[in-house]
């Protein structure tokens, strides 16, 4: 939801739902894996203000353009080394890469029930085309709660604070939340996840120094069928 009254156009909001069937295979190479990560097939659903971007029928062709599409990743122990390479430009797979990182997190080793610990991320990235910067950090934090089907059950919550400043000075400031539950091996993909996540927006520019706010929700289901 986009609350647009400093500019005299109320609130808008809008989903996208997606809903993909995937093929994970992994090959052994050096000390670790190649994952590619097939589509199968995928259904993209907008609502509201997002048909205005995404109408309906150029969402069902962006699913199309990506069947039989994969992102291909290299991981060790479980979890994703250097950027994963996609076979198709379409921005239909970007879906496809946020799961890559779900899949492939990476797992302690030596971990049992009732552990704990947290993971600092430090972000600085540099984004537009290098005429835009994004700082930030990232701070999750973990507990082993038990054990399902072989695998670890991890109950996880992560806050990221970020600031990307833009080429035209605009300026957008996110502070993301999220709560998750895995199940997950040693060292192979999750095998199942559950997400939710909300992130609090406020942009400003030169042409509109009134911060615009934001809210943005997010739900992801994961389930590998072995």
């Amino acid at each position: 939801e986009q609350d647009l009254t400093s500019l005299g156009k109320g609130k808008v909001s809008g989903s996208l739902t997606t809903a993909a069937i995937l093929s994970v295979t992994l090959t052994d190479s050096a000390d670790g894996q190649v994952a590619r990560v097939r589509v199968d097939s995928m259904k993209l659903e907008p609502t509201g203000a997002m048909t205005t971007s995404l109408p309906l029928a150029a969402a069902a062709a962006a699913a199309d353009t990506v069947r039989g599409a994969y992102v291909r990743a290299y991981t060790v122990r479980g979890a994703v080394r250097g950027a994963p390479q996609g076979s198709s430009p379409s921005p239909a797979l970007q879906t496809i890469f946020q799961a890559i990182g779900v899949l492939f997190p990476g797992l302690r080793s030596g971990i049992k029930i009732g552990d704990s610990w947290a993971d600092t991320t430090v972000i600085n990235n540099d984004v537009q085309n290098g005429t835009g910067h994004q700082p930030g950090r990232g701070i999750a934090t973990w507990t082993v709660t038990g054990m399902e089907n072989g695998g670890f059950v991890l109950d996880g919550t992560a806050k990221t604070f970020v600031t990307t400043t833009g080429q035209n000075g605009q300026v957008l400031h996110v502070i993301g939340s999220s709560q998750e539950h895995l199940v997950m091996g040693n060292h192979g993909p999750t095998r199942s996840a559950s997400i939710e996540s909300t992130n609090d927006v406020t942009m400003t520019s030169p042409q509109n120094a009134t911060p615009i706010p934001a809210r943005s929700a997010g739900s992801l289901r994961l389930t590998l069928l072995l």
